[in-house]
């Protein structure tokens, strides 16, 4: 079993390693690449910085960060911490948190074995990674996040929604040659019932008692080459028809003493 999650976890470092390669590459100035992506973070930074502010939440631990934007993005904290497989991934965070000011800690390592100490963080998140993964591997992180989360602390996981544009258009881009963008490879497609009860199962055995589980969405339904006229004229209603629809389905845990 260690050595097929090896075997994986190394597959996702070369793949994402060369995806924010060629994203340092770019030297792009812009702070979002697109209207559609300056949206969503707004959405989702909105959102969470709320609940932060709300119990307190200081410090912040983004598991499997990736770029870590969301993280990078957050005012409400006053502590950041970014765990990523990928160097180069680090080093594009770094490059986006210089552009936002903002300080952060990089810590390269994988989400099955953190080197952190017990209940360190009051919120622990990750966002587009779990899905790379089969539900026994998800069980073994999502144990891992709860463990260096505070015992009253929030663990949030982000999974992509199949039924939306940016997701089906991957797909497509992986089966027509002609359509360019991101493709889809290692990606499983969960319902939301089925990561949150992961979390309440391991919840369970850890003696951890959940005040709330629930599930937000995030990010327009429309495609993210979708033009800005069209996404300030339909955006908003298309987003309030098909809230299941949107980009991104997060399943925010609050725990309790």
């Amino acid at each position: 079993m260690i050595n097929d999650l090896q075997k994986m976890i190394e597959c996702e470092k070369t793949n994402w390693d060369k995806i924010f390669r060629e994203e340092l590459n770019k030297k792009s100035k812009q702070e979002f690449s697109s209207s559609w992506w300056r949206n969503y973070y707004e959405e989702l930074i909105d959102y969470m910085d709320k609940i932060l502010l709300k119990y307190d939440c200081k410090s912040v631990l983004e598991a499997g960060s990736g770029s870590g934007k969301a993280t990078i993005l957050l005012k409400n904290v006053t502590q950041k911490t970014l765990i990523d497989i990928s160097p180069e991934a680090l080093k594009y965070a770094q490059h986006l948190a210089k552009k936002f000011n903002t300080d952060v800690k990089y810590i390269e390592g994988n989400i099955f074995s953190m080197p952190f100490k017990n209940e360190k963080f009051d919120l622990v998140w990750s966002i587009g990674v779990v899905e790379h993964y089969n539900p026994k591997y998800i069980k073994m992180a999502l144990k891992e996040t709860i463990r260096v989360n505070n015992r009253s602390g929030i663990i949030a996981v982000g999974i992509p929604n199949l039924y939306t544009g940016p997701i089906i258009k991957a797909w497509l881009s992986k089966k027509i040659k002609y359509i360019h963008g991101y493709k889809l490879e290692t990606e499983k497609f969960y319902k939301a019932s089925e990561i949150r009860n992961i979390i309440r199962s391991i919840a369970n055995e850890s003696g951890r008692k959940i005040e709330y589980i629930k599930t937000e969405y995030f990010g327009n339904p429309l495609l993210i080459e979708t033009p800005e006229f069209i996404l300030k004229t339909f955006g908003k209603p298309v987003s309030q028809i098909f809230k299941k629809n949107k980009f991104l389905k997060l399943i925010i845990c609050k725990f309790k003493l």
